[in-house]
């Protein structure tokens, strides 16, 4: 029998916590200058150990999932509205650790704060909250007691003039021929703002959607010019388009660029040549009408359908004295545009003949709800700019000039990754789209659904949307999507769902502070491995074979220097038939998930005992 002393250091505090030596305090090698020897049949046992164990954030899956929703808060009551059926939001998962994986995370409690605004950045979705949220490590007025954290969520009201990028629009029909170059090369064109035709083949569609950023939907515009210089589209009297969608990634089950719980085989079309997908449109129809209409819920096809909106029975349209659709011919109208605040979609469209803007549509209460377009949900927080042009006899190169469209300048913004898009793009990327099915298909949203009324959220004095930030942090069964929410312990907070601001400023910007200071000591349980001999035991948690020779049952839950000595020795056998010439000790600490427990810091210490197997065991 012999017992051997392994460390990674003669003393605490003689290398840094993070070595790029053998010899950190959580998997170091100890070289002999002489041969060890152990005799054949031989055990082993951990006699005792010594650690440093550091006061940092541990995450695990046990406490990195919370979920976020941005949207009019719920009555916690379960019962009075509202409920999340008479909202346009869903929560949104956030998981500390990438995609849930089985791993753990160990940082200080700054880098922690980097990594929770990392994390809540990259799973907000509107356009005017998106990479604005910030995450700072709270303490008292000495700057030296550690708190817990201060979040702020905020919205940019900064409208951007300008138009898109030469080039900025995609075919957006299908992604075959004669439509499988993404630019729209022999479809259509795009430079200076200006949206040519330029297939002469009446049986090809032209559409093309700008996905570089998305429209500013706190008070954002989108201007077309359909007669005048550059734009001459209503001038010839030929089909066009001027809307607004969410991106979509993936051609449906028959090719099309439609969400894939669309249904417009079914459901019937408008008067046009060129169909497609948008979430809201003004047209021109093969009848010389102006048209307004959206991609809505049906319940009587199962699906996203075409939807015209009967903005001549709008009180607060300009037309309201008509029984039907505008003629536009004869008539003087020279540009067209959107006006996007908050939920509220407004169109309108230019009497250059009385030199005024004429409402066409808007939402207001009371008013018949296929009247006005739907509200910007949040499987469409994202909007990009589309537009169409058609033909007729002679008139086959025509234009639609874009003169002003208000984005948000979005860093690193790119609807074909997911996570820095919009909340749809990234359901579509993640295979996720049950969720925005479940938004879009609530009655609010259903214009068939005359007894679901809704009123639609606008923007605040300061022009932000008057919306709530919530925090699920536990499983909640009024946010009752939030499946595995654990992590309120982990940010300091005491209740399970956080809804209401520590304080507000100008309205817009949202301050959520800690209720206690989150403890720093873990609370996973440590193994001791021995690396290099032929020992084995099984690690069911992970399904393989493994060189754990004790489990460190009393520094759960603990901080500091702690040591640790076995109540009752457990021998493993080394499976040596012969004696073994030893070199070297390969020691380390892990969780029991394999990875290194890299919360030790400074001095580690293990003692292991050998001996030969007794005889009445062999």
């Amino acid at each position: 029998m012999s017992l051997v002393i392994c460390s990674n250091q003669d003393a605490d505090g003689q290398s840094s916590r993070l070595s790029s030596s053998v010899y950190k305090p959580w998997s170091f090698r100890n070289t002999l200058s002489s041969t060890y020897k152990i005799p054949a049949n031989a055990q082993v046992a951990l006699q005792s150990c010594k650690v440093n164990i550091d006061g940092r954030v541990v995450i695990s899956q046990s406490n990195s999932k919370f979920y976020q929703f941005f949207g009019e808060k719920l009555n916690l009551d379960g019962i009075t509205e509202p409920q999340l059926e008479d909202t346009t939001s869903y929560p949104i998962e956030t998981d500390l650790l990438l995609d849930g994986e089985d791993t753990i995370l160990e940082v200080s409690i700054d880098d922690f704060a980097n990594v929770l605004q990392k994390a809540i950045r990259e799973t907000t979705f509107h356009p005017n909250v998106k990479g604005l949220p910030t995450v700072e490590v709270l303490r008292n007025a000495s700057s030296l007691d550690f708190l817990g954290y201060k979040f702020t969520y905020d919205q940019t009201t900064d409208k951007i003039a300008g138009i898109p990028d030469n080039g900025a629009f995609e075919q957006w029909y299908r992604n075959d021929e004669p439509y499988d170059d993404v630019s729209g090369s022999g479809i259509f064109s795009y430079a200076e703002g200006v949206f040519t035709r330029e297939t002469t083949s009446p049986e090809r569609v032209c559409v093309g959607v700008a996905p570089a950023l998305p429209m500013m939907n706190l008070t954002g515009e989108f201007t077309v010019n359909i007669s005048g210089t550059a734009g001459r589209a209503n001038a010839s009297g030929v089909e066009w388009h001027v809307g607004l969608s969410r991106y979509i990634n993936n051609v449906d089950d028959n090719g099309y660029y439609y969400p894939e719980y669309s249904n417009y085989f079914e459901a019937p079309a408008g008067d046009f040549e060129e169909e497609f997908f948008a979430d809201f449109a003004i047209a021109r129809n093969l009848n010389n009408q102006l048209i307004c209409y959206q991609y809505s819920w049906s319940d009587v096809y199962g699906g996203l359908v075409y939807e015209e909106i009967q903005y001549w029975d709008n009180a607060n349209s300009g037309f309201s004295a008509l029984t039907g659709p505008v003629d536009l011919d004869g008539v003087d109208y020279t540009d067209v545009k959107f006006e996007v605040e908050g939920e509220v979609v407004k169109a309108k469209i230019y009497d250059n003949g009385k030199s005024l803007w004429v409402t066409i549509t808007e939402y207001a209460s009371g008013q018949p709800k296929n009247s006005y377009f739907k509200p910007v949900h949040q499987a469409c927080w994202c909007l990009h700019p589309v537009l169409s042009v058609g033909m007729s006899g002679n008139a086959s190169a025509c234009t639609l000039e874009i003169t002003d469209f208000n984005d948000v300048d979005i860093t690193d913004y790119d609807p074909k990754t997911r996570y820095k898009g919009g909340w749809w793009e990234t359901m579509e990327l993640t295979n996720n789209l049950q969720l925005c099915r479940s938004v879009e298909s609530r009655a609010i949203l259903q214009t068939e659904d005359t007894v679901a009324t809704y009123e639609q959220v606008q923007v605040n004095a300061s022009d932000g949307i008057v919306y709530d930030n919530v925090f699920i942090l536990q499983e909640s069964e009024v946010y009752e999507i939030s499946t595995g929410a654990n992590a309120r312990n982990l940010l300091g907070f005491n209740g399970a769902v956080i809804d209401t601001p520590s304080d507000t400023i100008n309205l817009n910007q949202k301050i959520y502070e800690s209720n206690f200071a989150p403890s720093l000591v873990s609370s996973l349980s440590m193994f001791v491995r021995l690396n290099n001999f032929g020992q084995n035991s099984t690690n069911a948690r992970v399904g393989n074979r493994s060189k754990i020779i004790a489990h460190l049952t009393d520094l759960e839950s603990t901080s500091g220097r702690q040591t640790y000595e076995p109540k009752n020795l457990i021998f493993l056998d080394l499976d040596n038939p012969s004696e073994l010439n030893v070199n070297e000790f390969d020691i380390s600490f892990c969780y029991a998930n394999e990875q290194f427990s890299t919360i030790l810091t400074g001095q580690s210490i293990v003692a292991l005992y050998f001996r030969r197997k007794p005889k009445e065991l062999m």
